[in-house]
C-alpha cells in the first residue's frame, strides 16, 4: 500500500466525506489543534496497488520532552473502505515511523468490531470508547418514538411548548456561552481550555460545526457545540446548562434540535461523546437504548523508547490524579 500526503483542504475533506470519516478527521479539526497548541497535522491518503484510494488518517503530531521527541495521534481514525481498516492503520503507522520522529501512533477508530494486527498494544484512551450513539437513518418521527425514556420525550415537548427557543449561535453569543461554561466548570470541578481556544474554534471549525444556544426567560440557558461530517458522525464537543435551563428543560429540547440538525446535514450517526459516571452520562442515556462500545484505543510503538515513554506518561497521570480533588476529564 502506498501512502501519499494530502496538502489541499478541499481534496482532503472530499476524501474524508467519501468514506464517512469522523469530523475529528476533517481538515478543520487539525487546523484548530495546530493553531491553538503544540500540534501539527499531517493528512495521509492510502492507495492500493491499483492506485485506488482505500482510506486515510489525519495524524496529529505533538512535541514531547527529551528524549521522546514526538507522539502521533489519529483522533477517531483511521478511516477506510470496508475490510481495509487494518491495512490502512498499519500503512499509516509505517509512514509515521519513516517520516516523523514519533515514538508511537495512537488510534481509536469509531467502529465496534476491529482486530488490530500484531504489534499494536492496548493503551489509555484520550476519547472514551464507551459512549452513546443514535442511528440517524430513521425519520424524525421515528427518532422521537425511538427515544426510550418517556419523560425525556415529554420534556422535549414541554420546553418547546413553554417557549424555549433553540437557534444556531452567533459570534456575539460567545461571551454568554463562555460565561455559562465557566460557571458549570467551577460548579462541577472540571478544567477548561483558555477562552481563546473556543473563540478560535468558532472560526476554524466553520463548515463542520453546529453550535446551538437555547434561550428562555433568563436569556441563554444552555449551549451545545457539535462537529458534524456529512455521511459520517455528529460529535458532541462541549455544552452546559444553567439552573434556569434545567428548570425549563431547555437542554432536552436543544439536544433534540441538534439531533434533527445532524440528520439534515447528512450525518449517519449522532455520538453523545463518552459516558463516565454521574448526572451528565445519565442524561445522555435517556436518549438511547444503551451504551455503544467503540474499539479499544491502541498504540503502535514506533521506537525502542516507547516502553519508557509509556511508563513516564503513566507516572505523570498518577501524580496529577493524586494531587487533584477530581480527575481532569476535559480532554475527553
Amino acid at each position: 500500500m502506498r501512502v501519499v500526503e494530502v496538502v489541499a483542504r478541499d481534496e482532503w475533506n472530499e476524501d474524508a466525506e467519501r468514506f464517512g470519516a469522523h469530523p475529528l478527521q476533517w481538515w478543520q479539526w487539525g487546523e484548530l489543534k495546530a493553531k491553538t497548541g503544540p500540534w501539527t497535522a499531517r493528512r495521509l491518503a492510502c492507495l492500493d496497488d491499483a492506485g485506488e484510494l482505500v482510506g486515510g488518517a489525519q495524524v496529529l503530531l505533538r512535541k514531547m520532552p527529551f528524549p521522546f521527541k514526538a507522539m502521533a495521534y489519529a483522533p477517531r481514525g483511521p478511516f477506510a473502505a470496508e475490510g481495509r481498516l487494518q491495512d490502512v492503520a498499519d500503512a499509516v503507522a509505517d509512514w509515521c515511523r519513516a517520516n516523523t520522529k514519533a515514538v508511537s501512533l495512537k488510534v481509536d477508530p469509531a467502529v465496534t468490531d476491529f482486530a488490530y494486527s500484531d504489534g499494536w498494544k492496548p493503551s489509555e484512551a484520550i476519547l472514551l470508547n464507551k459512549t452513546a450513539t443514535i442511528d440517524l437513518a430513521p425519520t424524525e418521527d421515528e427518532l422521537m418514538a425511538g427515544i426510550p425514556n418517556k419523560k425525556c420525550r415529554q420534556y422535549i415537548r414541554k420546553a418547546h411548548r413553554a417557549g424555549v427557543v433553540v437557534r444556531p449561535a452567533k459570534r456575539e453569543d460567545l461571551d454568554a456561552i463562555l460565561a455559562l461554561y465557566h460557571q458549570t466548570a467551577d460548579a462541577d470541578g472540571f478544567a477548561l481550555h483558555a477562552d481563546e481556544f473556543y473563540r478560535a474554534a468558532f472560526d476554524e471549525l466553520e463548515g463542520i460545526q453546529q453550535l446551538f444556544v437555547a434561550e428562555g426567560d433568563e436569556g441563554i440557558e444552555a449551549f451545545l457545540w457539535n462537529v458534524t461530517s456529512p455521511a459520517g458522525t455528529c460529535f458532541e464537543l462541549w455544552g452546559a446548562v444553567s439552573d434556569a435551563g434545567k428548570a425549563s428543560r431547555a437542554n432536552y429540547y436543544m439536544k433534540w434540535v441538534a439531533i434533527c440538525a445532524a440528520k439534515e446535514a447528512g450525518a449517519a450517526t449522532y455520538d453523545l461523546n463518552g459516558l463516565l459516571n454521574g448526572g451528565i452520562s445519565n442524561f445522555k442515556l435517556l436518549f438511547v437504548e444503551g451504551p455503544t462500545l467503540w474499539a479499544q484505543t491502541h498504540d503502535k510503538p514506533l521506537s525502542p523508547l516507547y516502553g519508557l515513554m509509556d511508563w513516564a506518561l503513566a507516572a505523570h497521570r498518577r501524580h496529577n490524579v493524586e494531587g487533584a480533588a477530581q480527575e481532569d476529564t476535559s480532554r475527553q
